[in-house]
């Protein structure tokens, strides 16, 4: 074997190390016998309002599973800012930026103080066209999206603090 043989197998071994290292630390959030995974179908979702309301409903309940007998409410309000980027020298707005935030709380059944709680923000953009009709589509589609990352950004960080919530609360 020669030496740049030797010095390659070397730097793919140490470069393999670390990986190898963690590979029996790490273990999937929703694993069976997780906390996390206990918790799915334990969080009463909110209340549908609006569309964008009802992408953010369906995106938590993919995540958090359908609620049956929850043991948790889960409170979220959005909103969504938008900034023109894009100005022509007619001061048209040709490029759109949409950024959504959501402020969560999860609170347990006849508790005034939530248990956890934060902020989660996504951003997208589109551009608006002279079509009216293409501009509100393609609108929707961005709040969906951004409905849906929301949600997703949620149900993460509820499901990442399943375990310093404690033990549920007794049904």
């Amino acid at each position: 074997m020669s030496w740049s043989d030797t010095r390659r197998a070397l730097l793919c071994a140490a470069a393999l190390a670390p990986a190898a290292l963690l590979a029996g630390c790490l273990r999937p959030m929703l694993a069976e016998g997780t906390a996390a995974a206990a918790l799915r179908g334990r969080i009463a979702l909110p209340e549908v309002e609006d569309r964008f309301g009802y992408h953010l409903y369906r995106s938590l309940e993919a995540r958090l599973g359908e609620p049956v007998e929850p043991l948790y409410r889960l409170a979220v309000e959005t909103r969504i800012e938008e900034k023109g980027l894009a100005i022509t020298g007619d001061r048209a707005i040709t490029r759109i930026s949409l950024t959504a935030i959501a402020d969560w709380a999860l609170y347990r059944p006849e508790e005034e103080a939530p248990v956890a709680a934060g902020r989660v923000r996504s951003q997208s953009g589109y551009n608006s066209t002279a079509s009216l009709f293409a501009t509100r589509a393609v609108r929707r589609d961005i709040e969906r999206r951004l409905a849906r990352d929301l949600g997703e950004r949620i149900a993460r960080a509820v499901l990442a603090r399943a375990e310093s919530l404690g033990p549920p609360p007794a049904s």
